[in-house]
């Protein structure tokens, strides 16, 4: 933390609910409960906030670049159009958390969970997902772009319009994943340990290549 800025952790927890464009950048606020505040706009940037609680916070357009959020807990949070771009989430919670067009770009979800999140439109390209829990997720037009999402569970998820150029799905779990296509899959990096979802009928021709054909072809 820069020695020029200095932060009172319990007037924060006192003020939560009125940090609208609040200055935190490199604050310590590990393992604080803030839930339910109100951090429309707030800078996190580089911030230690591991283990904090923003369940139920309003986090629209709040900024956590380059920030440490491990074990952070998201649950039911309001975070559209956040930008979490080189964040550190390991092990991070975003249950049901509302995420529309926020930028995670390069950011480490490694084990994080995201069961029922709304990830519509959200940038995830670049991302480590790698044994992530992203069930019943809404992925729809998400950038997956080079993220890697291997041994993750996308069970139950839409992947409509999402784009997997170059993502790695090796071990992945994306059974009864919904509106996936085989030309999303022609895009991303599969293997035999890959969990195809059933409407998809994937043959292996070599250890490399596959062909796939749509069960479902036509239907939405």
């Amino acid at each position: 933390m820069s020695e020029e800025i200095k932060f009172n952790r319990k007037r924060i927890v006192a003020t939560k609910n009125d940090q609208k464009g609040a200055d935190l950048r490199k604050a310590d606020l590990s393992k604080l409960n803030l839930t339910q505040g109100d951090f429309r706009e707030a800078d996190f940037s580089e911030g230690f906030l591991s283990q904090t609680d923003f369940s139920g916070a309003n986090l629209n357009k709040a900024v956590f670049k380059k920030a440490d959020l491990s074990g952070a807990d998201f649950y039911g949070a309001n975070l559209s159009e956040a930008d979490l771009g080189e964040a550190y989430l390991r092990r991070a919670k975003f249950e049901k958390a509302f995420l529309r067009d926020a930028d995670f770009q390069n950011a480490n979800l490694r084990e994080s969970f995201l069961m029922r999140a709304n990830l519509k439109g959200a940038k995830l390209n670049g991302v480590n997902f790698q044994d992530a829990q992203i069930l019943q997720a809404n992925l729809q037009e998400v950038n997956l772009e080079n993220a890697d999402l291997q041994r993750a569970n996308l069970k139950g998820s839409i992947l409509e319009g999402a784009n997997l150029k170059g993502a790695l799905l090796q071990g992945t779990d994306l059974r009864h994943v919904r509106r996936l296509t085989c030309q999303d899959l022609e895009s991303a990096v599969v293997d035999k340990t890959t969990k195809f979802p059933d409407q998809l009928k994937v043959t292996w021709t070599s250890e490399t290549t596959f062909t796939c054909e749509d069960r479902k072809k036509g239907e939405r």
